[in-house]
């Protein structure tokens, strides 16, 4: 099974795209080359605004695990796994954990309150300091903590900050639906110091949204997405496995139903294929696509092409089965459009690929649960097959 993934956001690609869009600028046109001055990255309106891309998935470093690991073993002593759940841990383990998670927040803290002190002390010593920090590989923390830890520390750690802005794309998948959120929040640290351009700023937020989820869907991620969704993490530690669960998804799913399977990377892998998909071209449909692939020795004639496939099929088994996908030009130019970096004919297989993938899960979905009552005339079809 194999789920979507989606872009990373990049600073100069993304973000400089919602501050101008929300009307801002760069704080230091020349800050490449201010290499002794640490200072903010925008300017919106009367405020002074720094970023903090957070990258690292916190649970993925060897010496979080072990703390991990030596916090939560006590919760669950002998079992093989281990459930990360901080509210099965007393109020000291709570904090424990909470400080252990934080690291990279309060590091973000850190840094940002020296550079907008900077910035502010060159730019205008009146301007609202604004902390915008944006999750983008941070998995193993719901957004509604994220927003809280980062608020706790600028209230506990800095008098620099006035304003904190939490955002993030959180992609959400099971192998049959695909959902993404895009939460965007606004606390006020300094009442003294009111953040005006919250709105606008949230504007140019949504209208990223809607540029990178136009891009996502329509195939160009396709060469340059590196993140997947929401998933377990899962390591070991001593011959013990901990799980962190990921978010549930709050939608129903429309295949599973009310409970969906929780996803396993290793189990699936060790699975492998169900089946090969081979593309079929009728003479007619192979007069088409052979111009746009003419260099081809498999396109040299159609008794080559034919020859081919016929070897194709014979390699099928029970097991593996070898299953015949048509495809058409039209069909095929579409899933160009959409996979650019892929060519010949191995553009032509993944296609036929796709092009059973998509049949398939429009036959799951349309499955109905044994569960329900029938009406008459359905239930006297099944008596009659």
């Amino acid at each position: 099974m194999n789920l979507p993934k989606i872009r990373r956001l990049s600073e100069k690609e993304d973000l400089d795209f919602v501050i101008t869009s929300a009307g801002g600028c760069r704080a230091h046109p020349d800050s490449g080359r201010r290499l002794s001055l640490r200072n903010s990255d925008y300017v919106l309106g009367k405020s002074i605004i720094e970023l903090k891309l957070i990258e690292e998935e916190r649970l993925e470093k060897r010496e979080v695990q072990t703390k991990i690991a030596k916090l939560f073993t006590p919760t669950d002593t002998g079992r093989p796994v281990v459930v990360i759940d901080p509210s099965k841990l007393d109020d000291k383990g709570q904090r424990d954990y909470a400080g252990i998670m934080r690291g990279p927040i309060k590091t973000a803290v850190k840094s940002a309150s020296g550079q907008l002190r900077q910035s502010r002390e060159e730019i205008d010593p009146t301007a609202t300091s604004v902390l915008f920090v944006v999750n983008n590989g941070l998995a193993a923390m719901r957004h509604e903590e994220l927003l809280e830890h980062v608020v706790g520390r600028a209230k506990n750690d800095t008098s620099e900050i006035d304003a904190v802005v939490v955002a993030g794309c959180y992609l959400h998948g099971d192998g049959f639906d695909t959902f993404a959120l895009w939460p965007i929040d606004y606390v006020l640290i300094n009442e003294d110091r009111t953040f005006r351009d919250f709105e606008v700023l949230r504007d140019g937020w949504n209208k990223l949204a809607g540029r990178h989820m136009t891009e996502f869907v329509t195939g160009r991620h396709a060469e340059t997405a590196n993140k997947e969704p929401q998933l377990d993490v899962v390591f070991d530690v001593d011959g013990c496995t901990y799980v962190k669960p990921a978010v549930p998804i709050g939608v129903p799913s429309k295949f599973f139903g009310e409970k969906r399977p929780r996803y396993n990377q290793k189990t699936f892998d060790q699975v492998g294929p169900a089946a090969v998909t081979v593309p079929r071209l009728s003479p007619v449909e192979y007069n088409r696509i052979r111009p746009a692939l003419k260099g081809d020795p498999l396109f040299s004639s159609i008794e080559v092409w034919q020859s081919h496939f016929e070897e194709a099929m014979e390699n099928s088994t029970p097991s593996l089965p070898v299953v015949p996908v048509d495809i058409t030009r039209g069909g095929w130019e579409a899933w160009k459009r959409k996979n650019p970096g892929v060519t010949g004919t191995e553009s032509l297989r993944l296609a036929a690929n796709y092009a059973f993938c998509v049949r398939a899960s429009k036959l799951v979905h349309a499955a109905k649960s044994v569960t329900k009552r029938l009406p008459q005339k359905e239930v006297g079809d099944f008596k009659r097959l």
